[in-house]
């Protein structure tokens, strides 16, 4: 694919992701959660393809994502199997800005429940840093508040302490997470966390390509 129809692809899939109205005021701090492969529960500026089963907080659900036009764009889909959304499939997409480089992040540009299957859209813009020396991926991005349009930011840091082992930890809404992601088998991971110290998430994902 050419860089110029890259960039067309781009625009028009922007294009398409605005069209939809925007807001409900009925958006909970649960839908800024899982809007695409992720941190723990925030997005990173990472295109990729993978399998999720959530169980965060007693809440579960199964999210799949899939990597498309040459990694350009991920689109994902999130089943909610418990809770307020039970039933409910909302759709999220990333759309790659920039390519990681020797010296510059992963960028991305999101859009979540774009077909407004619970409510109103998020949207956001999420960048991620591998820093391969020190063992350590960084991220960190922002998503507007659908109802004030505030900008809520995130951040997280990622550090292989072992070949098998990662600590993991992750910043949002002025909440922490900390917790651990172990990987037993290639592109299978399993996360152990704890958000606010109080809210357990037992995660395991299967990613399909990086």
């Amino acid at each position: 694919m050419t860089f110029c129809r890259t960039l067309k692809l781009a625009v028009v899939l922007i294009l398409v992701v605005f069209s939809v109205s925007p807001v409900s005021a009925a958006d909970s701090i649960r839908r800024s959660r899982y809007m695409g492969t992720a941190i723990f529960s925030m997005p990173t500026g990472y295109v990729r393809s993978a399998t999720n089963y959530i169980n965060d907080d007693s809440h579960s659900a199964f999210m799949l994502s899939q990597a498309m036009f040459g990694e350009l764009v991920e689109l994902s889909i999130l089943r909610h199997l418990n809770g307020e959304f039970k039933g409910k499939n909302p759709m999220s997409v990333k759309i790659k800005l920039l390519e990681e480089g020797e010296m510059l992040p992963s960028i991305v540009y999101g859009a979540s429940d774009f077909t407004k299957a619970i409510g109103s859209k998020l949207f956001y813009f999420a960048a991620s840093k591998s820093i391969e020396t020190f063992g350590v991926h960084l991220h960190g991005g922002f998503y507007k508040e659908p109802v004030t349009t505030d900008r809520k930011f995130f951040y997280g840091v990622e550090k292989m302490v072992f070949p098998l082992v990662t600590l993991s930890a992750e910043r949002t809404d002025e909440v922490n997470t900390f917790g651990v992601k172990l990987s037993p088998y290639p592109g299978v991971s399993l996360e152990l966390g704890q958000r606010d110290a109080k809210e357990e998430i037992y995660n395991i994902n299967y990613f399909r390509s990086f």
